[in-house]
């Protein structure tokens, strides 16, 4: 793709992302911090504490999107500015690297990326992955994944690897919680499924490099607020942030594993 087409591409689903994103972000308030007094509620208004029934929460309705106000008390709802910011990076990102990509593989990428910057943010700041937020986003992924998928030219093989990714990565995170359940969060695992069905629609190598990637970037974090004292060995981390900036690294970026492999 041209420069000039790559970047107007570039512009227009970065204001998609910047509006979608802010109206998302209003989801962000309504998932309350993890403290020693409190379980997993519903999504609960900031305001009043109601909480909004799953079936609500699952659609995180349009006219709550659209008003902006808690349905019960009608105050409104804060709209953190870093979602819509972060939303509009990550798309601008996908259409400068869009060149290779048919309108099915943008559309995947555009749902994935703003569904994930949302759930960074919630996670990073409630340490949370909300069913809500999580669960329907699976039947979403599949069908754009699938059609991503069947219109590309190799598609028995993307639709193979797709489905190996999810169920093979969702597998790994199980064995993980399984085998430490302090050490990773049940709320990871439910990700896991959706993170590896995009990864392995890449390629079962990316598949691998986004999973390195997020231990990684998970490390290094650690690392780094150890240093700085705010943090030691035992401290907590979400380990969510770090799952979706490793798979959209590699979705976005491409994967280095092939020409490492390469080189050696």
């Amino acid at each position: 793709m041209p420069l000039l087409p790559a970047i107007g591409t570039a512009a227009i689903l970065a204001l998609v992302g910047l509006a979608v994103g802010s109206l998302a972000a209003r989801a962000v308030t309504l998932f309350p911090p993890v403290d020693a007094t409190t379980t997993a509620p519903p999504p609960t208004c900031p305001h009043c504490r109601c909480h909004l029934p799953w079936p609500r929460a699952v659609l995180l309705p349009w006219w709550l999107l659209r008003s902006g106000r808690c349905p019960h008390c009608g105050h409104a709802l804060p709209r953190p500015a870093i979602v819509g910011w972060g939303a509009a990076v990550v798309l601008a990102v996908v259409g400068l690297t869009s060149a290779e990509r048919g309108p099915a593989d943008v559309a995947a990428l555009a749902f994935f990326g703003v569904w994930a910057t949302l759930l960074a943010v919630i996670d990073a700041r409630t340490r949370r992955l909300p069913n809500p937020l999580v669960l329907p986003a699976y039947p979403v992924a599949v069908a754009v994944v699938a059609l991503a998928g069947a219109l590309a030219p190799d598609s028995t093989q993307r639709l193979f690897s797709a489905a190996v990714g999810m169920a093979g990565l969702a597998a790994f995170y199980w064995l993980l919680w399984f085998v430490n359940p302090a050490g990773m969060g049940w709320g990871d695992v439910k990700l896991s499924g959706v993170v590896g069905l995009y990864l392995g629609w890449s390629g079962l190598g990316s598949l691998l490099s986004g999973t390195f990637v997020a231990f990684l970037l998970s490390a290094c974090w650690g690392v780094m607020l150890i240093a700085l004292g705010r943090a030691t060995r035992k401290t907590q981390i979400p380990f969510g942030p770090f799952m979706l900036a490793g798979a959209l690294a590699i979705l976005l970026l491409g994967d280095p594993l092939p020409l490492l492999l390469a080189g050696s």
